[in-house]
């Protein structure tokens, strides 16, 4: 279960190589999507550490929402989504 999810939309073929590679630091899983590309990250740390780097060299519009995974041992279980569209 990964607990974090990153979208990148409306970024050009070579962005998005730059910001691959960049995920390959955090060993991010990628899944190419019609809208765009996702990555999933197993620690939110991670996530918030990979979209900083990448603010550094883009462009974007960040948002930020939680989606609800369920119950896990008696916990809620969230999903911490960041949708990173190029401006």
């Amino acid at each position: 279960m990964h607990p974090a999810k990153i979208q990148l939309r409306g970024f050009s073929e070579g962005e998005i190589l730059r910001a691959l590679k960049k995920a390959e630091e955090f060993k991010a899983e990628i899944v190419k999507t019609e809208n765009g590309i996702d990555l999933f990250f197993e620690d939110v740390e991670n996530a918030r550490l990979f979209v900083s780097k990448l603010q550094k060299e883009f462009r974007f519009e960040k948002k930020m929402s939680t989606e609800n995974l369920g119950f896990k041992r008696g916990r809620m279980r969230f999903l911490f989504v960041y949708s990173l569209r190029k401006i």
